[in-house]
C-alpha cells in the first residue's frame, strides 16, 4: 500500500517511494528505506514536504519491537573521533547520533533474513573474485562494483545484524582471499556503527574492508597457498602487499583518503612492532587501528593452508591480550560482535551443540542458541531455539566443528537455508 504522508509523520523504518511535494529542485537520489535518524534528518533539512511510502515494503514493525525489546537494541553516543589528522570529506559529515541493530524475533523471519543474507553473501563472493581476477589479467576494474557491494553490506548489516553475521562463520580455505575481505567490510560496517561514526566514515572504512589486502592479489599463488614456514625472503615479498594495494588503489578512480589510509596502515602496531613502517600509536588512525583488530580476528577463526582456525571465543581473548592493539578499541570490538559472537558454535552445560543466532546486549552471555546435536547420543537432533537468558542451560565454550568431523558451511546451509 503505498500512501502520500507529511514529512513530519516520516519515521525509521518507512520505505520512501517518491517525493511529492517539496521546496526548492531537492530530488533524493534513490528511492528507499528510512534507517538512521541522520537519514531522516537530511530528508527534512532538504526541504522535502511530502512523500510517498510503501507500507508494503515498510519495516515499521520491525523498528517498534526492537524499541520494545531493550535486549535487541545499541544505542549509540555521538563520540568524536580522533581521525588522527587523515584528510576526508567523511569526518565532517554529519554523524548517526542513534543507531539500532535490528534483529528479526520470529523463526520465519529470522530465516527469510538469512536466506537474503546469504544471497547477498554469494553476490559478494562474485563480485570480489570477478574484481582480484581482473587485476591479476592486468587490467584495472571499475571500482563502481565494489562501491556497490559495499553499500549493500552496509544496508545489510542495518536491516538485521545477526544474519549478515552468522556467515562470518562459515569458511572456506580455498576462497579466504575472497571471504576475508567481505568478512573485514562487514566488521568494520558493524565496529564503526556501533562507535556513532559518520555514515561517511561507515562507508569508506566498509570499502577499506573490501580492498586493505587488494595487494595480495598480485602475489604468488604458490607463496600465497604454501603450508611451508615461511623464510626471510617470503615474508619481505608477502608484505609488499601494502605498498601494491596502494599502488592498485590510487590507479582506482576517487580512492577515499580512509580507504588508502587503511590500505597502508593497517598492519601497524601500536607498541612499532608493525610494518611497513613500525609507526607507533599516535602515528596511526583510528580507521587503521579499527582494520588491525578486524583483519586479525578474521584471521584467526578461518582455516588456511599454514594454520588451523581458533574459536570466536578464543580469537577474542587472544586480541584482549595482544600488546600491539589498542586495548581501548579491543574492547570496543568484543562489545560490538558479543562475547559469543553471532554464527559460532557452542558448547551448552547440557551436553549440546548449538549455534549462536542471536545476540542479547545485557545480558552477553545468554544469547539465543540454534541447538542440533546431543553429546551425549552422538546423533543430530531436531532443530530448537533456547534463549539461554530464560534457561538453566548455559554456555560452556565455544567449539571447532572440526573436533566433531562436522562441515559447519553443508550443515547450516541445509538446515538453516533449506532450497
Amino acid at each position: 500500500m503505498i500512501k502520500t504522508i507529511s514529512i513530519s509523520e516520516l519515521t525509521i523504518g518507512m520505505y520512501v517511494e517518491n517525493v511529492v511535494k517539496q521546496k526548492g529542485n531537492v530530488r533524493i537520489k534513490s528511492r528507499g528505506l528510512i534507517k538512521t535518524t541522520a537519514i531522516l534528518d537530511s530528508l527534512k533539512s532538504k526541504g522535502i514536504l511530502e512523500i510517498e511510502v510503501d507500507f508494503d515494503k515498510s519495516k515499521i514493525v520491525e523498528h517498534a519491537l526492537a524499541a520494545r525489546e531493550p535486549h535487541f537494541e545499541n544505542h549509540i553516543a555521538d563520540p568524536t573521533v580522533n581521525a588522527n589528522n587523515v584528510s576526508s570529506n567523511a569526518t565532517t559529515a554529519s554523524p548517526i547520533k542513534e543507531y539500532k541493530l535490528t534483529s528479526i524475533v520470529h523463526t520465519g523471519q529470522h530465516q527469510k533474513a538469512l536466506q537474503d543474507a546469504d544471497k547477498l553473501y554469494v553476490q559478494a563472493k562474485n563480485v570480489q573474485k570477478d574484481f582480484v581476477a581482473k587485476l591479476r589479467s592486468g587490467s584495472t576494474p571499475n571500482i563502481e562494483h565494489l562501491s556497490k557491494l559495499a553499500q549493500d553490506i552496509i544496508d545489510s548489516v542495518f536491516d538485521n545484524v545477526d544474519a549478515l553475521s552468522c556467515l562470518l562463520m562459515l569458511k572456506d580455505s580455498s576462497e579466504y582471499l575472497a571471504e576475508h575481505a567481505i568478512n573485514c567490510a562487514i566488521l568494520l560496517t558493524m565496529f564503526a556503527s556501533s562507535r556513532g561514526m559518520s555514515q561517511a566514515e561507515i562507508e569508506d572504512l566498509t570499502m577499506a574492508g573490501l580492498l586493505m589486502d587488494i595487494g595480495m592479489a598480485s602475489l604468488p599463488r604458490d607463496l600465497l597457498n604454501t603450508t611451508a614456514e615461511l623464510n626471510e625472503t617470503d615474508w619481505a615479498i608477502m608484505r609488499s602487499h601494502v605498498d601494491i594495494g596502494i599502488e592498485i588503489a590510487q590507479r582506482l578512480s576517487d580512492t577515499p583518503p580512509i580507504v588508502l589510509d587503511v590500505i597502508a596502515n593497517h598492519h601497524e602496531r601500536v607498541d612499532g612492532s608493525g610494518y611497513p613502517k613500525a609507526k607507533t600509536l599516535s602515528e596511526i588512525s583510528v580507521y587503521s587501528q579499527m582494520a588491525a583488530i578486524v583483519d586479525c580476528y578474521d584471521a584467526m577463526i578461518s582455516n588456511r593452508h599454514h594454520q588451523c582456525s581458533v574459536t570466536a571465543t578464543e580469537a577474542l581473548h587472544q586480541l584482549e591480550s595482544d600488546e600491539t592493539l589498542n586495548s581501548d578499541l579491543v574492547n570496543e570490538f568484543i562489545n560490538t560482535i558479543g562475547l559469543h559472537p553471532v554464527g559460532s558454535l557452542v558448547q551448552l552445560q547440557s551436553q549440546q551443540l548449538g549455534i549462536v543466532s542471536q545476540r542479547n546486549s545485557k545480558q552477553p552471555l545468554n544469547p539465543i542458541v540454534m541447538i542440533f546435536y546431543s553429546m551425549q547420543t552422538q546423533l543430530h537432533t531436531a532443530v530448537h531455539r533456547v534463549d539461554l537468558n530464560q534457561s538453566d542451560d548455559y554456555i560452556l565454550t565455544g567449539v571447532r566443528p572440526e573436533e566433531f568431523s562436522m562441515n559447519l558451511d553443508k550443515f547450516f546451509k541445509r538446515i538453516f537455508l533449506p532450497q
